[in-house]
């Protein structure tokens, strides 16, 4: 057996010398650290799974101008977008809602079109 042995502590000296040092001791500051490490893994593990999932809805989810089929009408002269929309829209849709679709669709800011323009139309 051996007697002798090189083994030193990596703890402070003054802390095994008075005594202190315990496990409950340490247990106040052991809970603040795990604490701190616990939130930080927490809140680091919320913002890696709201950015996938944002990600993911944003691949996933179609525009809603993939489902639906287009017709494109050229623009006579005198036409207007509310005529133009009265003539192809739905019986049942709201002329004002079939008009935000069309400038949505054609990434038009005003209502102004011009002769000769190309419109593209949704088609339900």
């Amino acid at each position: 057996m051996l007697k002798y042995s090189t083994y030193q502590s990596i703890y402070n000296h003054e802390m095994t010398e008075t005594g202190r040092g315990g496990l409950m001791d340490r247990l106040p500051v052991l809970r603040v650290m795990l604490t701190r490490r616990l939130m930080l893994k927490l809140l680091l593990a919320v913002v890696i799974i709201s950015a996938g999932c944002t990600g993911m809805v944003r691949v996933f989810a179609g525009s809603p101008q993939d489902d639906t089929q287009v017709e494109q009408v050229v623009v006579a002269q005198g036409d207007t977008l509310w005529e133009i929309a009265l003539n192809h829209k739905p019986k049942n849709m709201d002329t004002r809602a079939y008009i935000r679709m069309i400038k949505e669709m054609n990434h038009l800011k005003t209502s102004s079109i011009q002769a000769g323009d190309v419109l593209s139309l949704p088609i339900y």
